[in-house]
């Protein structure tokens, strides 16, 4: 693939979207796609042994969010339900967002919580006098993210049983990313970031052992080796379970994610230390990569 013009950065398109990639070029440029689906992710930071590492989630199959990426979600109607909220405000998390529209900043901000509480059991919410839990484990707290995962109860419902208040100073704002048009299962995902609360930590949802991973990752490692990581091993066995004999299993960073987990991802390994990358300044002006042709092959190209 030629050079890209300088401010330009090109992302190659999975395999599983260049068939739609390449309709959309014939026929569908100049269109509008789909309504993108509203949502929020979570990129957790701790300095490990050689760097900065995250914790990043494997999620099998054709994901929009992609199949290797960051606890998050779809926004839920029950995400605008009011709950004892500490922290910023609503109206100071738009600022932040670089939004005029509060209620779609707060969303996020609960959207963001509420699917990491139930992708990772970290919760970041407290008794009111004593600030963030410590301890948020047992049968009892996975019962609750499992009703939260099935709708059964809301991320509002769930604090006010436990007389607990939000604290949405844990997280911080990353980026902020819009799929292609060209897709047809489009999200708009702002992207936060946060360490583990002292005390706690990170146990995948009962109801996905064994379908899904979850794990501390190595940044640097990721992009320069990621053969050194333990997450190669995990597409072998998905290769294998689908009985794609004629196609030989293959581990690419760049296939199994999305333009924004990869930023993300590289964010996280120019960072000299965990706290480093929660303090930095971000760019939080929406990101849309753009469908187009370089040596004949469909591409995403973000534009400086």
């Amino acid at each position: 693939m030629g050079g890209a013009p300088s401010g330009e950065r090109i992302f190659a398109i999975p395999r599983s979207y260049s068939k739609a990639a390449r309709a959309w070029m014939e026929r569908g440029l100049g269109m509008h796609g789909a309504a993108p689906r509203r949502g929020a992710a979570t990129v957790f930071v701790r300095d490990g042994d050689n760097g900065v590492e995250t914790l990043m989630l494997h999620r099998p199959g054709r994901q929009s969010m992609g199949t290797l990426s960051f606890p998050g979600g779809i926004t839920e109607t029950s995400d605008d339900e009011p709950l004892d909220w500490r922290g910023p405000s609503s109206s100071e998390w738009a600022h932040k967002l670089l939004s005029d529209d509060i209620g779609r900043a707060r969303r996020s901000v609960v959207t963001a919580a509420r699917k990491t509480f139930v992708e990772t059991g970290i919760l970041f919410a407290g008794a009111p006098a004593h600030g963030v839990a410590e301890n948020v484990e047992g049968v009892d707290w996975m019962r609750s993210r499992e009703q939260l995962a099935s709708e059964d109860i809301s991320f509002a419902d769930l604090l006010a049983k436990r007389s607990m208040a939000f604290h949405s100073e844990c997280l911080r704002p990353l980026s902020h990313w819009m799929t292609s048009d060209f897709v047809h299962q489009r999200v708009d995902l702002q992207f936060f970031a946060a360490a583990v609360p002292v005390g706690q930590r990170e146990s995948p949802l009962a109801t996905q052992r064994g379908r899904a991973w979850l794990g501390w990752v190595d940044a640097r490692t990721l992009l320069d080796d990621p053969w050194a990581t333990p997450l190669p091993e995990l597409f072998r066995e998905e290769s294998e379970e689908s009985a794609q004999t004629d196609d030989p299993w293959h581990f690419d960073f760049n296939e199994l994610t999305t333009p924004g987990v990869q930023c993300a991802v590289e964010a996280v390994a120019e960072a000299s230390s965990a706290m480093a990358f929660l303090a930095a300044r971000r760019d939080l002006r929406v990101k849309v990569p753009r469908l187009d042709l370089r040596d004949d092959e469909p591409v995403l190209v973000l534009d400086a």
